[in-house]
């Protein structure tokens, strides 16, 4: 990522040499240097590699080192960037003390590559995690997920950004390259500096883990050196608990272009907007109308809601306005079309309530329940439109993330004009204090096990949380559809396995068959079956032993005819 340096005419003609690693502004005539960091930006991971979770210790805040969790001895995490369509896989080696997963926050994966806290990597452990792309592009993120554990490692920094290109939205005009941003924003406590010390208190587990000063990507007092020109920004809150109020501290407006899911079906202006743990906001700044050696800070405005310390001002990053380099982009005057749900298609409504309580154990509840690791508190029939009614019964936020699909957010108290970053397509929305939500959800790509909950992790943590288990999809389809009649390829079982499951077929007539086994990039990894077989139905024994854990999938022939099922996951 270029950080371009400054270049003003005053500077030259008083024969000023500036470092890049300096920031300077023009103020009553004078060139002033301004303090701060340069924004990081964390390393690219290649898709296919490992993944090591590990406790190492790097510079934070400069001439001092902080513990952190990294992942590849990375403080902020790697960055996982895949073209939609792609497979993505990561092989997971946990070098921590304690259980680890990774939950792939907003990605449709199979519920057993989701990183539910029920499937640990335990210390000294690895799993690969393997599952295609088949969303839309937009900003998404990566983060812990272990049982009880998540908000302590994510504030020492197991977090990370995943981002999903398209070459379709190329056409669009979006800022590219060195003018397309990504910010994971999260808060950090100026008493515990230069470490991230979690040590909730009753308080912390009520109100969430807040603290007082924001690190961008990683970097504390952050500064970014940008054109005059449009840039398209990636927002991520990577904060426990935090809620921030976005805004230019100069009122300036800007554009809001995509939400949670991807690109919304318009770019609407504004001056602000609300963003809660777990929510992303892709948006166009347009700087054209600063001159060279202004700067800008964007912030967090204070506001009075959510309990705790939430509602504090709080400067989240400069920009420090220092060329006239032209990104080429544009406001888009329309984005692709969304299809919205219709109310009135709702089969089923279920109604969340989210309640506190200080006395009985976890104070935080879903139904007047507190989550259980093995407990299933919904049975969702797949490919069925349901509206999920979220009651927030508390005076706290509470920004409720649901695994396993995109959803739709319908109303707020009843009132269906939403803000611009609602609409779209969403997987968290947060919920106001005494506040009822309705969204539209409709699973349509996997069966299995995932959860509701709040994304103000120490709420989380404490129960605030259920499970979920989505049935009656084929998952990839029925791999049997339009098949000669007695020609059969059945799911395997157990499925997922370790180190060996059976796969039932049927043939309807004596002729040469082939059962193999590939990779998720195609790849043969095995075959079990290559000779003549008289018709009739058989079960075949995979052992996987060799392979690594995985996803791959099973191809069957005899003769002309071809069948394929997926979703052969090796635990």
């Amino acid at each position: 990522m270029l950080l371009q340096s400054l270049k003003l005419g005053a500077a030259a003609s008083l024969g000023i040499q500036m470092s890049r690693a300096k920031t300077f502004a023009l103020k009553s005539g004078f060139l002033t240097e301004l303090t701060g960091n340069p924004l990081r930006f964390p390393p690219v991971f290649n898709n296919g590699g490992t993944m090591t979770l590990a406790s190492r210790n790097v510079v934070v805040w400069p001439g001092t080192t902080t513990q952190v969790t990294a992942i590849n001895g990375s403080y902020p995490c790697p960055t996982v960037r895949v073209q939609r369509g792609s497979v993505f896989s990561a092989n997971v080696v946990n070098q921590l003390s304690e259980d680890a997963t990774v939950h792939w926050h907003g990605l449709i994966a199979p519920a057993t590559m989701d990183g539910h806290p029920k499937d640990p990597i335990v210390p000294g452990g690895s799993f690969t995690y393997s599952f295609p792309i088949v969303q839309r592009a937009g900003t998404y993120f990566y983060h812990a997920h272990a049982h009880m554990l998540t908000a302590e490692q994510v504030y020492k920094g197991f977090a990370g950004l995943f981002i999903i290109d398209d070459d379709n939205e190329i056409p669009l005009g979006l800022p590219r390259g060195d003018f397309d941003i990504p910010l994971v924003i999260q808060d950090r406590r100026s008493a515990s500096q230069p470490q991230f010390t979690y040590s909730p208190t009753m308080i912390d587990v009520m109100n969430g883990y807040l603290g007082d000063l924001v690190l961008v990507n990683g970097t504390p007092d952050p500064y970014f050196e940008v054109s005059r020109t449009l840039y398209r920004f990636r927002l991520v809150n990577g904060s426990n608990a935090r809620v921030y109020k976005i805004a230019f501290a100069d009122n300036h407006a800007f554009h809001i272009v995509a939400t949670d899911g991807g690109l919304k079906d318009q770019a609407v202006s504004t001056t602000s907007f609300l963003l809660s743990p777990g929510e992303r906001v892709d948006i166009l700044m347009d700087f054209s109308s600063y001159t060279l050696g202004q700067n800008v800070v964007l912030k967090s405005l204070p506001f009075t809601e959510g309990g705790g310390t939430q509602g504090l001002e709080l400067n989240i990053l400069r920009f420090d306005i220092t060329g006239n380099q032209n990104s080429g982009g544009v406001v888009p005057a329309s984005l692709p079309s969304i299809s919205y749900y219709n109310p009135s298609d709702v089969t089923r409504t279920r109604t969340f309530i989210l309640t506190m309580s200080m006395s009985g154990g976890a104070m935080h509840k879903i139904n007047n329940r507190s989550f259980e690791l093995n407990r299933i508190d919904e049975e969702v029939p797949g490919n069925q439109l349901e509206e999920w009614r979220i009651v927030n019964g508390t005076d706290e936020f509470h920004p409720m993330h649901i695994h396993g699909l995109l959803f739709q957010v319908y109303s707020r108290n009843g009132n269906t004009n939403l803000p611009p970053s609602d609409k779209g397509w969403k997987d968290t929305v947060l919920v106001n204090p005494s506040e009822t939500i309705r969204t539209l959800v409709k699973f349509q790509d996997y069966n299995g096990i995932y959860l509701l909950h709040c994304h103000n992790l120490e709420h989380e943590d404490d129960g605030m949380m259920m499970n979920f288990r989505v049935s009656g999809l084929t998952e990839v389809g029925n791999a049997n559809e339009g098949a000669p009649s007695g020609f059969q390829l059945h799911q395997n079982y157990p499925n997922p396995f370790n180190p060996t499951t059976t796969i039932r077929f049927q043939i309807p007539e004596t002729g040469f068959v082939t059962l193999k086994v590939h990779d998720l990039l195609g790849r043969e990894v095995t075959t079990l079956v290559n000779e003549v077989r008289p018709a009739g139905s058989y079960d075949e024994v995979f052992n996987a032993s060799a392979l690594a854990s995985g996803m791959y999938s099973y191809e069957l022939t005899a003769g002309s005819l071809s069948l394929n099922r997926k979703l052969l996951v090796l635990k």
